[in-house]
């Protein structure tokens, strides 16, 4: 099975038909975080009608494409649903379109997605696990990666590929690298994660002076192996990466190490 890591800046149809014309029928797509929808920080300022129609014609562009090449596209999304906003995966294929919502969002100061919108925040709950190919795979958002509850759900489901969108900036890429090659090793699974390039300018006034602030998102979207190695990345460039799965060679990599046989007690 082959997978595709899109980096992108942004989601128009003529760039995304280009780059599905040299996709492979039945593959397996990820797209980074606010691709389909702006910045976290732009979106604040949208009607959510606005926000959600942006979503709804992605999606059926998608699915379009899904239809015609039985492909799945893991597709991160914001969505009005009786007047409230929620950040979610869209998880489309030829079949269908079903929904991952976020677990657990940003709540920082100075990206503050908890308060924005309206995920519920409860138990950790089990992913959103697909199979092609006899592969087992799961859709995540970056900030999840921090968490060992979701890789103990990840453990738990025999999920072995895990599909990371996110929009890291401030350059932490050592740090990602880092992060995704330990949870690749310790859970056994490849880590296919799919960054956004580009920039947005924030504007901040504070005591009447107007400030600029600019955030750089450096993509870097790679594939972490169950060796905890970096097979390949896209540095800062657009394009899509595209990685072969093979379940035997993952099962024997879970073999060797145990990692998910071991239990507790």
């Amino acid at each position: 099975m082959r997978v595709f890591a899109l980096q992108l800046e942004s989601f128009k149809e003529t760039l995304m038909q280009s780059l599905f014309n040299s996709i492979p029928k039945r593959s397996v797509i990820v797209l980074p975080e606010y691709v389909i929808n702006p910045f976290f920080h732009h979106n604040m300022g949208l009607d959510l009608n606005e926000i959600s129609a942006q979503s709804a014609r992605a999606v059926e562009f998608l699915s379009q494409k899904c239809e015609e090449l039985d492909l799945i596209v893991s597709a991160p999304v914001l969505l009005e649903e009786h007047s409230k906003i929620y950040k979610k995966i869209a998880l489309i294929s030829k079949e269908s379109v079903k929904y991952y919502t976020q677990q657990r969002l940003i709540p920082y100061p100075h990206w503050d997605e908890e308060s924005f919108f309206d995920n519920e925040k409860s138990t950790f709950k089990e992913l959103l696990v697909f199979e092609r190919d006899g592969l087992r795979i799961a859709p995540l958002f970056g900030f999840e990666a921090h968490f060992d509850e979701i890789w103990v759900q990840a453990k738990n489901q025999g999920v072995d590929v895990v599909l990371l969108s996110s929009v890291a900036t401030f350059e932490s890429n050592e740090r990602w690298r880092l992060l995704c090659q330990m949870r690749a090793f310790c859970a056994s699974c490849v880590v296919v994660r799919a960054n956004r390039i580009g920039a947005y300018r924030q504007i901040i006034v504070e005591e009447n002076q107007k400030n600029e602030f600019l955030w750089k998102f450096y993509g870097d979207s790679f594939v972490a192996l169950p060796n905890g190695t970096i097979e390949d990345s896209l540095e800062g460039k657009m394009g899509a990466l595209s990685a072969q799965m093979d379940k035997n060679d993952i099962d024997e990599w879970a073999k060797l190490w145990h990692f998910r046989t071991i239990k507790e007690g």
